[in-house]
């Protein structure tokens, strides 16, 4: 689990630190920056994962392409950083990523990277270099001495070559393999920002192969194992006309006339309001909301999913109350099934399902400073907060917590 990000340079984060949680929920004022947060990780992600970096693999992975010139920060009275650089810490250790583009004014630049393993390098590891540093530095000490400085310089940057060049060995020769199995989850990270026709299985909206824009929902649901499912339908009671869900395997029933060909999902659903001959109909004439709340709780469920994830506008087509009801679900179900989840939203009941009192439940402004930087604070509430039964959603519309605008 990502314990902690520092980001550096990357749109309107110039620099920020962020002490994760397990569950994670961004509010704020629109455009002061909480998408960016998700990419800023998801870039590092892709830094982290694939030896190549370009525009099609990062608009492929659902990050919103730019000129490297508009992603790297550029504030008024600053020098704009030729690199963006994000580091990642984590229970495993430490992964610092330093990312720059090849044209910083092509959108089809190609991006270098120069990715390192920092407290994570092996003992054995950090004692070579130790013990080759003693022994410079006792040649240095000689040199010194007897006065021989040209001979002093050469090895005092000896030191640093040699500390470099055991990292590079490191990630060359086992850091590939070291890193995809100490931060797999950070190279698994997805970014879902759902579309309801996506999530129905339309095909012109079938744009990712990752799904990240709900696509994949009847092939999650119909990967769930025994128990994974029989979890899933326990919160059927969570949508009041729902009975039943399944999935048609060989599309038989797209044949009796429950659908036309427009969608390709396999996913259907019962009305227990309905009479037995006509209580069930696919995805393609489904409620949205339905859609919404599977997706999230089976990508939570299954153990087929990313164990770090984010959400972008979690709200999306959902009822209020249902807001806050998911919310405590999601809670729940992150802690018992390993997740890690990274939140946006602008529905102030999302925040009535959290309880801030578990220190794996974090919530944060998001707010840009006077000089247009994003920066992150994190919301804790206090015992007296507690006993006088404060909503938060009340508490954010009220201005108590931030996150809103001043200027009206």
């Amino acid at each position: 689990m990502i314990e902690k990000i520092e980001i550096k340079n990357f749109k309107s984060i110039l620099n920020d630190n962020i002490s994760l949680g397990r569950l994670n929920v961004f509010i704020g004022e629109n455009g002061v920056g909480k998408s960016n947060i998700l990419e800023a990780l998801l870039f590092a992600s892709i830094a982290n994962t694939y030896e190549t970096i370009d525009a099609d693999l990062l608009y492929n992975n659902g990050f919103r392409v730019c000129k490297p010139s508009l992603l790297l920060s550029s504030f008024k009275g600053k020098t704009q950083s030729s690199s963006i650089d994000i580091n990642i810490g984590t229970k495993a250790g430490r992964i610092d990523s330093s990312i720059s583009p090849e044209d910083v004014d092509s959108i089809t630049s190609k991006w270098k990277k120069d990715v390192i393993l920092g407290d994570s390098i092996d003992e054995e590891v950090k004692n070579i270099v130790n013990l080759s540093e003693m022994g410079l530095k006792k040649q240095i000490e000689h040199l010194a001495e007897n006065e021989k400085f040209e001979l002093l310089e050469k090895h005092i940057k000896k030191i640093a070559i040699i500390r470099n060049l055991i990292k590079k060995q490191l990630v060359e020769l086992r850091g590939v393999e070291h890193i995809d199995k100490r931060f797999k989850d950070l190279s698994n990270y997805i970014i879902y920002t759902l579309n309801t026709e996506a999530l129905r299985g339309i095909p012109e909206f079938q744009k990712s192969r990752k799904g990240i824009y709900g696509e994949n929902l009847d092939l999650i649901i119909n990967e769930l194992n025994k128990e994974e499912l029989a979890e899933l339908k326990e919160y059927i009671y969570s949508v009041s006309w729902l009975s039943d869900f399944f999935i048609d395997e060989d599309d038989s029933l797209k044949k009796e006339g429950y659908k036309l060909n427009y969608s390709k999902s396999l996913l259907y659903f019962r009305d227990k309001y309905m009479q037995k001959k006509n209580n069930l109909f696919s995805s393609e004439n489904s409620n949205e909301g339905i859609l919404h709340v599977l997706f999230y709780l089976s990508t939570i469920i299954s153990s087929k999913t990313p164990k770090l994830f984010a959400v972008d506008n979690i709200e999306t087509s959902l009822n209020p109350h249902l807001c806050r009801h998911l919310m405590t679900k999601i809670s729940e179900l992150v802690k018992k099934h390993d997740k890690q989840m990274l939140i946006t939203t602008h529905n102030p009941a999302i925040l009535d399902g959290l309880n801030l009192f578990d220190d794996d439940i974090r919530l944060f402004e998001v707010y840009r400073t006077d000089l247009g930087d994003t920066k992150t604070r994190r919301i804790t509430l206090n015992e007296k907060m507690k006993n006088k039964g404060y909503k938060l959603s009340e508490l954010w519309t009220n201005g108590k917590l931030g996150a809103i605008s001043n200027n009206f």
